[in-house]
């Protein structure tokens, strides 16, 4: 029996691309482990990981809509050829930097803004690349493979990042990013991406006015404009987790950087699971996936992880919120495109990387200003309760539990 997960891997375009787009994933998400890790080993203030956090991720904030924008009106492969091959420059020199023994929290400060630059072009238009490569009928199949792929390689990359690390030091962690980069930018040369086909007129304009022009409809929108809502509360909440597991591992479990890599790995696992599983099925309720999954079991999967008391519970605790979070991004990135015109999505994929990638100067902004107080662990309860509120507001009405 041919299964959607078969069609779309036997396609060798959208295979080459869901490899390259894996890579490319594991190398965001392992950055923030690798540079929290690294300022971990150089001070022992505990609000400097977040502060580090906050120069990596601020980027995001500033830069993610005009790269979505700059996607909807360039060529989006050569775009992503260019700038992962500046991302792919900027590792290598910052792997050699730390090698030779140069590293300081200062210039990890310097280089997390250099490289935050660097890797904040491309999610949009990666995003907005799906839909070119699918069918319609098969969306749903690709968002979560895709998906799944992409936060499976960012979570193994924890791992995988972790145990480099404690071989051969925080240079081996930054090495194995500038091969991953380097890599993906190889297997994305021999993708033939059709050209975009408009669904609605849109006026030749500038790209201030076709930012403007972004934003008005994501303002305005619905399902849209909650959508990207929830991204910005969750990129925001699971920052808060980033930012403070590594030091939860080190003081409370008492355990290296191979440690902290395998238990946010483990989400990785759970992720790529239930976004497996997802990929072969042909339907779902996505409006109560948003208020179960995200409305409650986000914020709740961060609230029991600050009970865990140890290593091996940490990382059940991990795995099961990683399932609960497959089944959650993929209904949220199968709504945001369905409800999106294909002229518009690069904006639209920019705003809701500005609120997933860009949370992370919001989420390290609270981590700092209360792990002094409270510590990481209070600090991860605290945010977990939060978040429950906040997304059942969003989530738990009528015209989201509607969505299919």
């Amino acid at each position: 029996m041919t299964t959607p997960v078969k069609v779309l891997l036997a396609d060798r375009d959208y295979r080459r691309f869901w490899i390259a787009q894996m890579l490319y994933g594991g190398v965001i998400g392992t950055l923030r482990f690798t540079f929290v890790w690294l300022v971990v080993t150089l001070t022992e203030w505990p609000s400097a990981e977040g502060l580090v956090a906050i120069a990596l991720g601020l980027p995001a904030m500033l830069l993610s809509l005009p790269a979505g924008a700059w996607s909807d009106r360039v060529d989006r492969k050569r775009l992503f050829m260019v700038w992962t091959a500046v991302n792919t420059g900027a590792l290598a020199v910052f792997t050699v930097v730390i090698a030779v023994g140069w590293a300081t929290t200062y210039w990890a400060a310097v280089a997390a803004v250099v490289i935050g630059t660097t890797v904040t072009i491309n999610p949009p238009n990666l995003q907005a690349m799906v839909p070119l490569l699918v069918a319609p009928e098969r969306l749903m199949n690709a968002v979560a493979l895709q998906n799944g792929a992409s936060q499976a390689a960012s979570f193994a990359g924890l791992g995988i990042g972790g145990i480099a690390i404690a071989v051969f030091g925080d240079a081996g962690g930054f090495g194995l990013l500038t091969v991953a980069s380097l890599l993906s930018m190889v297997l994305m040369r021999g993708v033939n991406l059709p050209r975009p086909t408009p669904t609605i007129d849109e006026p030749d304009e500038g790209i201030w006015q076709s930012i403007k022009s972004g934003v008005r409809f994501a303002s305005s929108a619905e399902p849209v404009r909650t959508l990207l809502l929830l991204a910005l509360v969750l990129g925001s909440s699971f920052s808060v987790m980033q930012v403070s597991m590594p030091r939860v591992v080190e003081e409370v479990y008492e355990r290296g950087s191979a440690s902290a890599g395998i238990v946010l790995g483990a989400f990785g696992v759970g992720m790529f699971s239930s976004s497996a599983f997802l990929a072969g099925r042909k339907s779902m309720l996505h409006g109560i996936n948003l208020a179960v999954y995200i409305g409650v079991g986000l914020g709740l999967g961060q609230f029991v992880l600050s009970l865990a008391t140890n290593f091996w519970t940490a990382i059940v605790v991990m795995l099961g919120w990683g399932i609960n979070a497959g089944i959650a991004m993929t209904s949220h990135r199968t709504l945001i495109q369905r409800h999106t015109p294909v002229e518009m999505m690069g904006r639209v994929m920019g705003l809701m990387m500005m609120g997933f990638i860009g949370g992370l100067p919001v989420g390290a902004l609270i981590a700092s200003l209360l792990a002094g107080p409270v510590g990481p662990v209070v600090t991860m309860r605290i945010v977990g309760l939060a978040t429950i509120g906040i997304t059942m507001l969003l989530t738990w009405r009528r015209s989201i539990v509607a969505l299919r």
